[in-house]
């Protein structure tokens, strides 16, 4: 008998073994990438693709892809919002006459325009995309360059944007209930005189014991960027008490980051959430959040208005945050997920 093929995400393998729970059949389409999965039940049908949820409607979803088209929505009912330059990319975007509709955003003028007025250092990345993939931190203009170089190959679209520092929340929403919420942070290791870098970042983070995961963490620019700096290497011993971090603000779990639930959110914030996914037609958000570091205080006892949205999620993830310890409660919200989508087939 064939093995079935492995789900291309943790997101993934949550939610086909939640649907095989409720009593669906489970068959992969594309067994090279663990994206396309069918569920069928008493006559019942859908198609999961990747971890997209089928919930939201195409426009809602449309809107929330789009980075800088939910950040002007947001904008335009008083919610914060990063500063931000869009740039085309070269020979994108002409009309049928070869004209340029948009010079005054085409390339990188746009970006060096934002520099000029905010300065350096900017984050650059597609305006469409997930999981990191080409968000960059640039400290000049030849960063910037090379940084919306790659964001372009991700799409024809990139943002500059001015970064935001501080504390980083995120909020699952699911028809205006909580689903889950939990903190980013940079990822820290604390030496004890014995233990490698590899060894304490295995105790510091439960996915690195996957020689996968840990292979791409360590092959980003945080973790080799960090060492080289501390005149480090991965076998390095840290001497007792000495810490090491790595300093970011792109916190994303793909990357030198690990997460925290946040067990009892104050409601303010998720009402904030439900809020922010109803400007954008959302049933079903994840909401970035960050918010102003407090000394010797919690950042959450805030009022909401000092939060600034970094991005709006129409199909949040859990995976990772599972991995990271947090699985019963990543389950329980996938539950309610899965079977949202699915009951809303309807009889046969």
């Amino acid at each position: 008998m064939t093995p079935e093929p492995e789900p291309g995400t943790p997101t993934i393998a949550l939610r086909l073994n939640i649907a095989r729970e409720l009593g669906w059949r489970v068959e992969c389409l594309d067994p090279e990438t663990g994206w396309l999965w069918l569920l069928e039940r008493d006559g019942r049908r859908r198609v999961l693709h990747g971890a997209h949820a089928s919930i939201n409607d195409h426009a809602a979803a449309a809107i929330a892809l789009d980075k800088d088209y939910t950040a002007r929505v947001l904008a335009h009912f008083g919610v914060r919002v990063p500063v931000s330059a869009r740039c085309l990319g070269p020979e994108v975007i002409f009309d049928s006459l070869g004209n340029d509709p948009y010079p005054d955003q085409r390339g990188l003028a746009p970006a060096l325009a934002l520099a000029s007025s905010h300065g350096f250092p900017l984050i650059v990345k597609p305006n469409r995309g997930s999981r990191g993939r080409a968000v960059i931190v640039v400290e000049d203009e030849e960063g910037l360059a090379r940084a919306l170089s790659e964001a372009w190959k991700v799409g024809r679209l990139a943002l500059a944007q001015v970064p935001v520092p501080g504390f980083d929340l995120r909020v699952d929403v699911l028809d205006r209930e909580l689903l889950l919420a939990y903190v980013r942070r940079p990822l820290a290791l604390v030496g004890d005189g014995r233990s490698t870098l590899i060894e304490l970042h295995e105790r510091a983070d439960p996915r690195a014991r996957s020689p996968s995961f840990a292979a791409k963490l360590r092959a980003s620019a945080p973790w080799i960027e960090t060492l080289r700096g501390a005149e480090l290497s991965p076998d390095s011993v840290l001497a007792d008490g000495r810490r090491l971090d790595f300093a970011t603000t792109i916190y994303n779990l793909h990357h030198c980051c690990v997460g925290e639930l946040v067990p009892e959110l104050p409601q303010r914030w998720v009402e904030l959430a439900n809020e922010i996914a109803g400007y954008i037609g959302l049933r079903h958000a994840g909401v970035d959040l960050r918010l102003p570091l407090v000394d010797g205080g919690d950042p959450l006892d805030q009022p909401v208005e000092v939060a600034t949205v970094l991005e709006v999620n129409a199909s949040p993830a859990v995976g990772q945050i599972a991995r990271l310890g947090a699985r019963a409660e990543a389950e329980a919200a996938e539950r309610r997920v899965v079977s949202t989508m699915l009951e809303e087939l309807g009889p046969a």
